[in-house]
C-alpha cells in the first residue's frame, strides 16, 4: 500500500487513495486477526488453505462445512468439532438462500412429511455411503448433521477407519471413484457379516443425495412393501437400458450377457445409484451369498463397473428386478436428479436420454408430477450449504 501510495500520490485521485486506505485496513485486519468478514455475499475467509481445504491463520483452523466454519486450536485434531451436532434450531433459524429457494421452492413445497406409525418407527435402517478420506471433514457432516442424523445406523465406507464420523476402511486394491463396483462389493459383504441381522434394511446413497427418512420408514412400513417383506427387494429409482449398450465392458465374457438377456427378456432395468436405494436383509442376503460367482461380476476385469448395474446385474441372473417404486398417480418416489431439473423435463423429448432410460417403466413426467409428494430422495443437491438448505425447506416450513 505505501509502495503505490508513494509512487502515485501525483496521480491517484483522492477518492480513489481514500478507497485503497480502507482496503488495506480490511487486509491488515484479515491478516491479524481469526474471523471472517462478510461484505454482502461474499465471504472473505482468513488467508491461507490446508491440504484438506481448511482454512488456516494465526495457528486457528476454520474447517469449512459448506454451510457452517467450525474452529479448533489445534489443526490437527478435529475431534471435538466433528463430535459437534448441529440442531434443528440452528439450522431453521438461517435463511435458505435465494436463488436456490426460487430453484426448488415449487417442488419442495409439495412434499408432505408423512407420520410414522409404530410399524414404521421400530423399521431399521442403516445408511451406507461411498466416500475417501479428503471429505471426511466437510461434506461426511454435511450428512450427518442434516438427513444422516435420522439414520438408525450411519457407515461411511472410505478408504481409512475414522471413529469420529463412523468411517469403515474398506480394503480394495485400487481408491477411486472409477472403481465403485469393487468397493461396493466389499462394503456390502462387510456390513451383512457385521450387521446383516441387526437392521431391517439397508439404503445406499451418495454424498450428494438428500433422504426424507420419515417418508422412506413409512414406505418400508406400508402394507404394499411388508406384504414382499419375505422376498428379495431392492428399491430405487428404476430405470432400464435397451439399446444404449450398457453391456459394454463384457467384451471378455459375451456368454454372460446373453444369458442375462435370456433371464430380463431383452431388458436391462437397475435401480440408479445416485438416487439412493433401499435392500431388505433378504437381498443382502442373497447377494452376499452369491457376490462371488462369476455371474456377479466378481472378476478383476469388471471392477469398473458402474456400482449401480453391477448389483441389479448380479441379482438379475438369479431373476431378482428393482421393484416399480411410484406412488398411485405414477409418480416417482426416488428421485435422479434436483428438484427444478425434474421439474423442468419434457416427457415427450424421444432423443433425450431421460426420457430413454424411462421408456420401458411406465415414461418420465415433468411440472407437477415429476415428484410425489411422499418423495423419498433428491440426487445432485450439490453446492454450498445445499444439504442444509433442503433440511430448511422440507422441516422448517
Amino acid at each position: 500500500y505505501s509502495t503505490l501510495v508513494s509512487r502515485g500520490r501525483q496521480s491517484l485521485p483522492s477518492s480513489f487513495r481514500l478507497k485503497l486506505i480502507v482496503l488495506a485496513a480490511v487486509v491488515m485486519t484479515m491478516l491479524t486477526t481469526p474471523t471472517l468478514i462478510h461484505l454482502g455475499k461474499i465471504e472473505l475467509a482468513v488467508t491461507s488453505t490446508s491440504k484438506s481445504g481448511s482454512i488456516i491463520s494465526g495457528g486457528t483452523t476454520y474447517l469449512r462445512h459448506e454451510d457452517h466454519i467450525h474452529t479448533t486450536n489445534e489443526a490437527a485434531d478435529v475431534q471435538n468439532v466433528t463430535s459437534n451436532t448441529v440442531s434443528e434450531s440452528d439450522i431453521c433459524t438461517k435463511k435458505v438462500r435465494k436463488q436456490r429457494n426460487q430453484q426448488h421452492k415449487v417442488v419442495l413445497d409439495r412434499i408432505e412429511i408423512l407420520p410414522n406409525d409404530s410399524n414404521a418407527l421400530n423399521t431399521k435402517v442403516l445408511c451406507f455411503i461411498p466416500i475417501i478420506s479428503t471429505d471426511h471433514n466437510a461434506t461426511a457432516m454435511d450428512v450427518m448433521h442434516t438427513w444422516g442424523k435420522r439414520c438408525d445406523k450411519l457407515v461411511f465406507a472410505s478408504n481409512v477407519t475414522d471413529s469420529d464420523i463412523g468411517a469403515i476402511k474398506v480394503d480394495i486394491p485400487t481408491e477411486d471413484w472409477a472403481h465403485l463396483w469393487q468397493k461396493q462389493r466389499e462394503t456390502m459383504r462387510h456390513i451383512w457379516q457385521e450387521y446383516g441381522k441387526e437392521y431391517d434394511w439397508f439404503l445406499k446413497a451418495d454424498l450428494d443425495t438428500y433422504v426424507i427418512m420419515e417418508n422412506l420408514k413409512a414406505y418400508l412400513a406400508s402394507e404394499e412393501i411388508q406384504s414382499k417383506k419375505d422376498q428379495p427387494l431392492i428399491l430405487g429409482r428404476r430405470v432400464s437400458r435397451r439399446e444404449e449398450k450398457w453391456y459394454q465392458g463384457f467384451d471378455h465374457n459375451k456368454t454372460l450377457v446373453d444369458e442375462f438377456l435370456k433371464t430380463s427378456h431383452n431388458k436391462f432395468h437397475y435401480t440408479m445409484g445416485g438416487a439412493g436405494y433401499v435392500m431388505n436383509q433378504k437381498y443382502i442376503e442373497t447377494f452376499y451369498e452369491s457376490m462371488d460367482e462369476q455371474f456377479c461380476l466378481s472378476s478383476e476385469q469388471e471392477m469398473t463397473f458402474p456400482e449401480d448395474v453391477g448389483i441389479n446385474f448380479c441379482m438379475g441372473n438369479l431373476g431378482i428386478f428393482p421393484y416399480n417404486t411410484r406412488d398411485e398417480l405414477g409418480r416417482e418416489r426416488f428421485h435422479l436428479r434436483s428438484p427444478e431439473a425434474l421439474f423442468n423435463v419434457d416427457g415427450t423429448d424421444k432423443s433425450a436420454w431421460l426420457y430413454k432410460v424411462h421408456r420401458d417403466v411406465g415414461g418420465i413426467q415433468g411440472g407437477n408430477d415429476c415428484c410425489s409428494p411422499a418423495s423419498i430422495t433428491f440426487h445432485h443437491v450439490k453446492g454450498p450449504g445445499a444439504l442444509y438448505d433442503f433440511e430448511r425447506m422440507i422441516y422448517c416450513k
